[in-house]
This record gives C-alpha cells, structure tokens and sequence, in this order.
C-alpha cells in the first residue's frame, strides 16, 4: 500500500489489517515491497479516523514483532513512534468493535504499546533521535489525563525501557519535566504497581550524577521516604533502592529529608527479605559514608541498628548480603560512640568468622569493620578474645593488596600493647608472610607492614629471634622506594634499629655499606625531622662496625649529618653527633670541609648549654678531628677549645691543652683570649682533679707568664688554688709542681698580687715545696717566688718565717750549686730587712746564719778576684 494510493474512500483500514495479518509472516516482512509500506502505514497513523490509526498500529505492531533489525530502524526513521505515542491509554470501552476483530486474527488489543516496546528494545533506537523525540511526548502522558487513564503506566513502562543504561536519555528526561512529574505522581499515591514503577525510574534516573543534583531531587527525596513509610513492600524496595543512588549526592545526604529515611531504612533492614535488607543497608551506606551525624542517627535509631546487623551477620543468609552488612559496621565503627556500644560487641564473632569467608570482598569487609573497631580498647580485647589474630594472618597472602592492608591494619592495633598477640603472630608466620609480599606491594602497604613490623620487635625476644633477622634486608631495600611515606620509611628504620642495636646481630649483618648507608644518607636529607633522626641513630649503630667506618658511603653521610648538627633541635643532633663520632675516626677531613668545626663549636659555644650528654659528644667529635692534623687548631676558636678543658673526657682535654699550647706557643697575643674564656679557671680545676696536671699546669704558667693576663682578676684568684695544689699530698707529679711553682712566680713578679691577702698561703706552699728536698731546679724556682713575695710585702716575710722558711733557706747556702745559693743568701737578707724576724729566730741561728753569710759574701769575692 503507497502512499499515493491512500484514500479516504472507507476501507483504508481493511487494507491496513490486512496487511497486519500478512506481517505476522516472517517471510513477508522480508518481500521488498513491505519497506514501502512503512511510510503509508506511519501516515495514517494520523489520520482522522480511530479505525484507521488502529489498524495501521495493528499492521506495524506485528511488522516490528516479525521483521529484521532493518526493518525496525525502518520503522524508527519513518517517524512512526511519534504516532504510536498519542494512541497510548485509550480506553478498550471505546473501540471494544475494533479489539473484537483484533482477536479474531490473533492481533494483540495494544498494538501501540507492543510497537512502541519492541522499537525500544533495539539499542541503536533506545539510544537514538527516535528515543529522544520521544521522551517528551511520554513525560507528558505522566499527568493523569481521564480519558487516557492507563497513559501514565505504559509511559512509564517505556520511559523505564529507554532510560536503563543511557545518560543522554535521562538527561532529556530531566530536560522534559520528568523528575517534577514522577514526583508529582508519588504524591497523588498511585496504584502499588504504578507506584514501585514510580520509585524504579526515579532509582534509574537518580544514578545519574548530574541528575542527583537537578532542582527537582530534594523533593524528590521526600516522597521516596513517604513511600519508604506507607507504600507496599515492592514500592519501599524501589524507593530504598533509587535513594541509594540519591544519598551519592553530598547536599543531598545532609540534607533534613534524607534523615527521614534512616528509621525506615534501618526498619527495612531489620525485618525485611533479603532483597529488602540488601537495598536497605545499601541506601544506609551511601548515607552515612564520611557523614557523621547521619551515623550518629542510625546508631541511635529506635529499630537498633546495631543488633539487626549482628542478626544480620549471624543469620543464614547470603554471603553478599553480610557482606553489605559488614560494610555498613565498618561505617558505624569509624565512630568512637557507636563502637564502644554494647551491642557493637555482639558483632564481633561473625566479623571474625567473615574473615573465613570464601569470598575476598567478604573477608575485606569484615576486616575493615574490625579495624575501625579495634580502635576502642575494650572492644579490642573481645576481638583479640574472639581469636582474630590467626585468620588476619591468613589474610596476608596472595596478591589483593587492599586486603592485605586491611588486615594488617588491624594485626597492629591488636600487636599494640598485648605480647601474647605479638607472639601468637610471629608463631603464625606473620613476618615471612609480609616478607613473602613486600617486594611487589604498593608503597601504602609497605608503610603498614613496617609499622606492624615495628610494633612487633619493640619486643625484644622477638626481635632477637631467627625470624626477625629476616628483615634487614628487605628493609634497607624498601627504604629506596622513591614514594615511600615519611612514616613508612621512620617505621622501617625504627624495626631495623630494634634489631641492630643488639650487638651480636650487628656483628653478624651480611648488607655491603652501599646496600645500608646509602639509603641512610639520602634519608638525611628528609623534610620530616623523625626521619632524619632514625636515619641517624641507625648510622650511629652502622658505624660501630670498623669496615662500615671506613667505607665510601660512611664520607657521603659526613655533609648531611654535619647540616643536622646546626638546626638546633637536640634530638636531632644527638644521632647525628652519634654517628659523626664514628666516622670522625675515618673521615676528618671531610667533617672539616662539610664545615663540621663551625657547626660543633657553635654547639658548645651555645649560651643555654645543650644536655651535657650532647655537649661531651660534639667535643669528642671535635677532638678527633683536632687529634688527625694540628693544623685544624687555628680553625678552632679560642673560646671552643677553653670550652673542651671542662670535658669529663681526659682525651678530649689532652687535645684541647695540646691545641692551646701550640697556639700561646705561635702566637703570645692569644694568652688573653683564654684568659678571658675561662682557661685559667678551667686549668685550676684541672689541677685540683689531678687531671692533665703537666699539660695544664704548662699552659697556666705560660699564661701567667704574659703581663696583661698577670693583670687580670682571675688572676689573683689563682693564687689560692695553686697554693692549695702544691701543698696537696697527692699532687706527685714534679714536672708539674715545678711549673706551679713557675706560675706563682711569674704571679708575683706583680707587686699587687704578692701584697694579695692569699700570698700568704702561696708563702707556705713554696716553703714546704723546699721541705720536700726537691731538685735543683725546684729550689731555684721556689727561691725565686719567695723572693718576689718577701720583696715588698713583711706580711710574707714573716709567713715565711712561721713556715719555718728560714732554716729551710739556711741550708740552701751549702748547695752546691752557687745560683741556688746566691738566691737563697738573696732571699735570707730580704726576710732579715725586718726586726720582726727575731720573733721566729733564735739568737743561736742568727749567729749560725750570719757566720755562713760571711762566708758566702768572702767566696763570692775570691771568685771574683780569681774571674779579674
């Protein structure tokens, strides 16, 4: 039938059933005239007349029924839905006459609708123009209309049918007015079946994203949770499922409406079917993932979330749907309220028993809701109680690295204070099992592993075990993972110093210095403060070893340990010092040229002095690199190497007085410096420990011996001290008693000094140094410094007399050596300048000392005579 032969002439419908009869042959359809008969028919479909648009729908209806996926798109592209559309849900009553004839030839009473359905179950027309010119034509039929009343469920019907699994299509929906009408007809309260229908598209269209945030979703939300609490079991089932997709928006997850569903929902979950349950917790999930409040509601809601999980969980259902159930645990447990809650408690076996689940997702659920529970302590004993430690173990293996972190996630909250629970995994095999997957997991995992591993050598049985050493290695090679985390890389380094800081394990440590210290150095440089720390302290065990001190790799760490010496932060510099003391025994030079000198005597020289546990640290490091090469001494302030002489370490000292000396030696300026730094105090202490006395007492006395250094304060309160040093029976040492001696001798070349109120004491020392029939040389310098006391002072002339100094003098007359004896005669006239000395002589020694006067005054003659 063409086109150019249709006439109003009355039995244009015969030919139309006809031809709906012949089409329901498939080989008719085939013929290649029925291609030209698509347009004819599509044409009448608007005609005037209801017979004829009937039987035209008739004739197409069982074209697209019968014929090819050609004949279909022919169909599509003649335009032929846009006529269907109008015919759909007219009343039956008023064509009775014409459905009649239908059933006498086997044709269907909807044709419009059968063509319409089978159209749309082509995907390249579901998802085409045809489909889109459509949509608005249908949404229209949503608005009830009294004499097409069935119009709004096949639109509905068919809207459903176009929308699945095409964006475009919802969003021309959405465009339409859709979304307004399927609310407003929520709200009328439809039949069940319309109505679950209703809640069904809205779940499809509602999987859209941009649609979640349509002006029309809100309102949306409140007549699915009308549905939720008054509709029939199949409408709450497709309003649950279609709020699923709503609570993905954000706004509308906070919002007041959403809040609504949560008792309905939790209502659902707890008595519902299982297909009732799954969308329930579905919808709860979405809605309280990162939403806090809304996890406070569920928990607190009257049904008791908490307990219909658990029943959930016990139950005989499903594996996916305790899956869901776990999930949904998970969520409650990120809350610190909602965890420690009794009921909470009565999970805990089933999540555990999940973790035996053969299904991965199931076991990964369920480690994560134990996770988040463990966080509470109680709960965390009741799962350690319920025998979770061996199952999570379990769970580390194979190659499902998100599992892997899940599980253990929770082996470190549970290994966290409990050493039963450390033990019982390390008898599991749990630190070969991460070995066995640390090469090839991904960074974040690699971080937990080492925190589990870190928890679990804090315990120091374990970390001596067998097992334990296993993971040096693996560990100094994580540590070169470029993306490592900071706090992956301080928990490998905090396991590899729990094991190497025993002794007998570093002794035994097969890594080359490249394989450990490079990693290390590289870490130094770390903008995290305890990563630098960790990587130092473990340099610090490292190079207790010789040949680690002696590598290569030792002299790299040199300039990153030197900078960590300068931020001023103790902890940091304590590593660092540590393990410079080391390598200052190989690699001095270099802690020199990386600026070592300066950032360590910055550290000694600082005004709030650091712990003196540091302090001795940094002036050992120092010392070492002064006791390589002596021409670090200039490099050294003055102040620095004062500082060292109060060092409880004598090797420290030794250096500082060799330092000191060496520079008074090449340059006498630099005597005030010292003086003015504290050196003569410090050298005094020294001297009175019986400490370094040769040393010290040689710098004293060449500092004394400088004329502005006399003139100082600290220099009459020297006198004192070294009055006492002399006198002490346990200062033994004569190389130092001698330069003692010298040092109060040049003391006193100062008229002040030897008026000094504590000359009087330096008077008896020197006496009794005489006392002791010291040698020549100590006669000669103790005479001398008498001389310079009794000089000008008869406060010390008489000291020396009630020292007994006079008979001590007198026998210094017969020495043999002239030069003492000219001193000593010297020494005696001096003392004999003042009357008051009768008081200390008797007039038997006077005589005795004026007849050996006269004799030494009658050689020193002759031997003049004899030299003219």
């Amino acid at each position: 039938m063409e086109q150019a032969e249709v006439e109003d002439n009355g039995s244009t419908w015969v030919s139309a059933l006809l031809l709906a009869i012949l089409f329901q042959d498939r080989d008719v359809t085939r013929a290649p005239a029925t291609m030209r008969a698509i347009p004819s028919l599509a044409t009448l479909l608007k005609s005037q007349e209801a017979i004829d648009r009937y039987f035209a729908a008739q004739a197409l209806a069982s074209l697209v029924c019968n014929g090819s996926r050609g004949t279909l798109l022919a169909v599509a592209n003649s335009g032929a839905a846009g006529g269907l559309i109008p015919m759909l849900g007219s009343l039956e009553s008023d064509m009775s006459n014409l459905v009649a004839l239908s059933e006498e030839f086997a044709l269907p009473h909807n044709p419009d609708q059968v063509a319409l359905e089978r159209l749309f179950r082509v995907d390249d027309i579901r998802v085409g123009a045809t489909a889109r010119k459509a949509i608005p034509a249908l949404v229209d039929l949503l608005k009830p209309l009294p004499d097409r009343p069935g119009a709004p469920p096949l639109a509905l019907g068919l809207l459903t049918q176009v929308a699945e699994g095409n964006n475009m299509n919802k969003l021309a929906m959405a465009e339409a007015g859709a979304l307004d009408g399927l609310t407003k007809y929520l709200s009328i309260g439809p039949q069940d079946a319309i109505e679950e229908a209703t809640a069904d598209l809205l779940r499809i269209l509602f999987s859209s994203a941009e649609l979640r945030h349509h002006d029309s979703a809100v309102g949306a939300v409140e007549q699915l949770v009308a549905v939720l609490r008054f509709g029939t079991r199949g409408s709450r089932l497709s309003a649950a499922r279609a709020l699923h997709g709503l609570f993905a928006a954000e706004h509308i997850k906070v919002g007041y409406a959403a809040g609504q569903a949560v008792s309905p929902l939790v209502e659902m979950m707890s008595s519902g079917v299982e297909k009732e349950q799954r969308a329930a917790i579905g919808a709860l999930i979405k809605l309280s993932v990162d939403n806090p409040p809304k996890v406070l509601a569920i928990a607190d809601s009257e049904a008791n979330a908490l307990e219909g999980l658990c029943r959930v969980l016990l139950s005989d259902c499903s594996l996916e749907l305790k899956e869901d159930a776990a999930e949904l645990c998970q969520i409650l447990f990120s809350n610190p309220r909602v965890r420690s809650n009794p009921a909470a408690t009565c999970c805990i076996p089933p999540l555990v028993a999940l973790l035996d689940a053969e299904s991965s997702s199931a076991q990964y659920a369920g480690a994560c809701a134990l996770d988040n529970l463990l966080e509470d302590e109680l709960q965390a004993e009741a799962v350690a109680a319920n025998g979770a430690v061996l199952p999570l173990v379990n769970l580390v293996v194979g190659s499902n690295f998100m599992l892997h972190e899940a599980a253990v996630s929770g082996l470190i909250k549970l290994a966290k204070d409990r050493p039963l629970c450390k033990l019982d995994m390390v008898k599991a095999g749990v630190i070969d099992t991460v070995l066995e997957i640390l090469p090839v997991a991904p960074d974040s995992l690699c971080a937990l592993t080492a925190e589990l591993l870190r928890i679990l050598t804090n315990n120091s049985s374990i970390a001596k075990g067998a097992a334990a050493a296993k993971v040096v290695e693996p560990l100094f090679s994580t540590l070169t993972r470029p993306d490592l985390s900071s706090s992956g890389q301080h928990s490998a380094m905090q396991v590899l110093v729990n094991i190497l800081e025993k002794p007998q394990r570093l002794a035994n440590l097969n890594l080359t210095p490249s394989q450990a210290i490079e990693p290390l150095v590289l870490l130094l440089d770390s903008p995290a403060q305890p990563v630098q720390q960790l990587a130092a302290e473990l340099l610090s065990h490292l190079l207790a070893q010789e040949h680690f001190q002696r590598d290569v790799f030792t002299q790299q760490a040199v300039v990153p340990l030197v900078r960590l010496v300068g931020v001023g932060v103790p902890s940091l510099q304590k590593e660092a010092i540590r393990a410079l003391e080391s390598a200052s025994n190989s690699w001095p030079n270099a802690i020199v040229d990386a600026g070592g000198i300066e950032e360590l005597s910055a550290l000694i020289l600082q005004v709030d002095p650091p712990p003196h546990a540091l302090w001795e640290a940094a002036a050992l490091v120092l010392s070492n690199v002064l006791r390589f090469s002596s021409q670090y001494f200039l490099k050294v302030p003055v102040a620095v190497l004062v500082r060292l002489l109060r060092s409880s370490n004598e090797a420290t000292v030794v250096v500082a007085l060799t330092a000191l000396l060496v520079l008074e030696r090449d340059d006498a300026s630099s005597a005030e410096g010292m003086a003015e730094t504290g050196a003569i105090e410090a050298l005094l202490e020294l001297l009175r420990c019986h400490q370094c006395e040769e040393a010290a007492a040689r710098l004293l006395e060449a500092l004394f011996n400088n004329v502005k250094v006399r003139d100082t304060r600290v220099a009459k309160l020297a006198i004192a001290p070294l009055a006492q040093y002399l006198l002490d029976p346990q200062t033994c040492t004569q190389p130092a008693r001698l330069l003692a001696a010298l040092a109060l001798g040049d003391l006193f070349q100062l008229e002040g000094l030897s008026r000094s109120s504590d000359a009087v004491s330096a008077c008896r020392a020197l006496v009794s140094l005489l006392e002791d029939q010291p040698n020549e040389e100590m006669k000669m310098v103790a005479v001398c410094a008498l001389h310079n006391l009794v000089l000008n002072s008869r406060a010390n002339k008489r000291a020396v007399a009630e020292a007994g100094g006079i008979q001590v003098v007198q026998e210094l007359l017969s020495s043999s050596n002239s030069e003492t004896a000219g001193h000593a005669a010297t020494l005696l006239k001096l003392v004999f300048s003042t009357h008051t000395i009768q008081e200390y002589a008797s007039s038997d020694i006077i005589r005795a000392l004026a007849g050996k006067m006269t004799c030494f005054i009658a050689q020193e003659k002759c031997c003049s005579l004899e030299n003219s």
